[in-house]
């Protein structure tokens, strides 16, 4: 078992930004993933011939946000609420670091508004689902070939 370091801090803060048409609303938190799913190339020699590089895709994930940049969110889009594209930031760094980590989420588009509200102290939420083309990790395309529209 690791020993506790209370002089090692781990990453305790991330800042959600949510950017379209050069507006920022940032959001309470975000969760994102992507993975790629590769094939068997198979012949008639009985056993698999190698793989293929798979196809990469961004998984949809959720951003959750106080009510009233939800309200933003909402305005901002108008009429064109699940046809608009726009990015995600996403960056966090370790206490008493100058190094910083951004992930970003490209082509974003929303896939579903969700309300779930309760009485009490805490700040009402709205959670949006969304979609994005892909992610860029710490500035890192997924894949080293991306298409030309991807860029």
């Amino acid at each position: 078992m690791p020993k506790i370091d209370i002089t090692d801090p781990r990453i305790t803060f991330a800042r959600v930004t949510i950017n379209v048409d050069g507006e920022e609303i940032f959001a309470k938190s975000i969760s994102y993933s992507d993975g790629t799913q590769f094939s068997q190339v198979e012949g008639n020699a009985g056993m698999s011939l190698g793989t293929t590089d798979g196809l990469y895709a961004a998984d949809e994930g959720t951003i959750s946000l106080y009510a009233d940049e939800a309200a933003q969110v909402v305005e901002k889009f108008g009429d064109k609420f699940y046809e608009k594209t726009f990015t995600v930031s996403v960056a966090y760094e370790k206490s008493g670091s100058s190094q910083l980590t951004k992930d970003e989420l490209i082509g974003v588009r929303w896939t579903k508004r969700s309300v779930n509200d309760q009485s009490g102290g805490d700040g009402l939420t709205r959670d949006f689902s969304y979609k994005p083309a892909y992610i860029k990790w710490n500035g890192k395309n997924p894949r080293s070939k991306m298409p030309a529209g991807a860029n």
